[in-house]
């Protein structure tokens, strides 16, 4: 499945969403360089500046107890030992491997993806840095306006959107 969209408004920059070889999709203002979607939903709209509320949009979400996890289930959110403190499982990501270590734990349920039949979005999550939208604004920012040192009170909304 091929994804992509353009918008072109009368007045003001040109936005260009496509999906790139490691099948991810990608956003481009006025042409410029490539930027994760979901980077772009982050900036433009605070109720989607976790990553858990951006899995939440796009996938249906289950919570499920422990015993029942399976490796082909992806975390809606970040899987942590409470006793180590230790990240066993991002946020987005397969449970694959670390069933078992989570079985161990004592976690009793958590928040997945039961099935995904399209993991656009989780890839393109994997490519992106960002954790909040003053984060995904000062990113643009910083690429719309290269020469300008990136300043957090200048990249608000309006001046990316």
């Amino acid at each position: 499945v091929l994804h992509g969209g353009r918008i072109i408004p009368e007045r003001g920059s040109w936005i260009e969403i496509s999906v790139t070889q490691k099948d991810t999709l990608v956003v481009k203002i006025d042409q410029s360089s490539k930027i994760p979607a979901s980077v772009f939903l982050r900036a433009i709209d605070e109720e989607m500046s976790s990553t858990e509320q951006l899995i939440r949009a796009f996938y249906p979400t289950k919570k499920v107890k422990v015993g029942k996890l399976t490796p082909d289930m992806w975390a809606v959110g970040p899987v942590v030992d409470t006793e180590s403190g230790e990240i066993l499982v991002k946020s987005g990501a397969q449970l694959s491997d670390k069933v078992a270590l989570i079985q161990q734990s004592e976690l009793k349920q958590l928040e997945v993806i039961e099935a995904v039949k399209d993991a656009i979005m989780l890839n393109t999550l994997a490519e992106d840095d960002c954790q909040s939208q003053e984060q995904a604004l000062l990113k643009f920012y910083m690429r719309l306006r290269p020469g300008n040192p990136p300043n957090p009170d200048k990249a608000d909304r309006k001046s990316v959107v």
